[in-house]
């Protein structure tokens, strides 16, 4: 009878323990849309009107063209991008975007837990066998903004506003002072960045006091508080620049022209190759003349009004850099 007792015991054991190991679902390779199950992390706003909204839009898309399953998470702080996503995968989803290169590292940490979840980061370097960075390369669009602007100031002072020190702001601020400095070497550059991207405000103030400071073109990609920096812009009659979506009825008299991330095709194509199986470990780079969702956008009656070297300027330098000719430097290649 004991040694009965003891055999049943160690089987419970068994079972006990093989349960309380299995603490995640397995998340089965599908092949049909309708069986996918994706997720956005956002580190703002879905609604925003900048970078959130984006990257909801995507989403979005993918959910209503493909008829899978799709969920949007706020997460951003680095502790939210980890238990948010480990939370998802558990669930089972099968492909969690991060909207952001800030969710590279969190996910990096977990990638290696959940195999069988594919984890996309829209910026970012860490590349695995399931996790993938997508680049796009909106610098090659903004290094011609900042052409633009410095052929339009007459103080030759810029005021340039990111909502963070991530690389996907700071390779765009960049490539617009590159830019700008390849008009005027000289051209004064007012840079700043915002302690919160959700603070419109914030980014008003900023704006305002860089206008005060003598900047006649502004340019912002803060994600939502860029809204107040395209208000500033307004209220003092100086031009700015739009980023992520086309802001041009934000200030129908002030944006220039907008460097458009439609990110909706791409979150298709992601879906669409994890259902094929062609989903592997790599960079995606999306460049203007992909047709992947990068673009620019003329504000059209603003476009009218400006001096024709001034619009030339757009076919010019985007064909010198499809080139070769002008090289900008990428999210990973380093600035001098």
């Amino acid at each position: 009878m004991k040694k009965k007792w003891l055999i049943c015991l160690l089987i419970a054991l068994m079972f006990f323990y093989t349960g309380c190991s299995n603490e995640t679902t397995d998340v089965e390779q599908v092949t049909e849309a309708s069986d996918l199950k994706i997720a956005m992390l956002l580190p703002s706003s879905p609604s925003d009107g900048g970078w959130g909204q984006t990257g909801a839009n995507a989403l979005n898309n993918a959910k209503d063209t493909l008829g899978c399953e799709g969920v949007i998470v706020e997460a951003a702080t680095a502790d939210l991008m980890k238990s948010e996503a480990v939370a998802l995968a558990d669930e089972g989803f099968h492909i969690i975007f991060g909207h952001g290169g800030q969710y590279s590292a969190p996910f990096a940490e977990i990638a290696s837990s959940y195999p069988d979840t594919i984890f996309i980061t829209v910026g970012g370097s860490i590349v695995s066998e399931n996790q993938m960075p997508v680049e796009y390369m909106a610098e090659q669009l903004t290094f011609i903004q900042g052409a633009m602007a410095a052929k339009l100031s007459e103080s030759k002072v810029l005021g340039l506003t990111v909502g963070g020190e991530f690389p996907s702001y700071l390779k765009t601020s960049r490539g617009f002072e590159l830019g700008a400095k390849s008009i005027e070497p000289d051209i004064k550059i007012l840079f700043a960045v915002t302690q919160d991207s959700s603070d419109m405000n914030e980014a008003y103030e900023i704006a305002t006091a860089q206008i005060n400071a003598g900047a006649d073109v502004i340019w912002s990609n803060a994600n939502q508080a860029s809204l107040g920096s395209i208000q500033a812009a307004k209220e003092n009659g100086a031009y700015i620049f739009g980023n992520v979506l086309d802001q041009s009825a934000e200030a129908p008299n002030f944006v220039v022209a907008s460097t458009v991330q439609d990110m909706s095709s791409f979150g298709i194509t992601v879906c669409q190759r994890y259902l094929d199986g062609t989903l592997t470990g790599e960079v995606v780079r999306i460049a203007p003349e992909t047709g992947d969702g990068l673009y620019w956008a003329w504000n059209e009656p603003v476009k009218a009004s400006l001096p024709n070297d001034v619009v030339d300027l757009f076919d010019d330098q985007l064909a010198k850099i499809q080139s070769g000719e002008i090289h900008v430097p990428s999210e990973n290649e380093g600035w001098e």
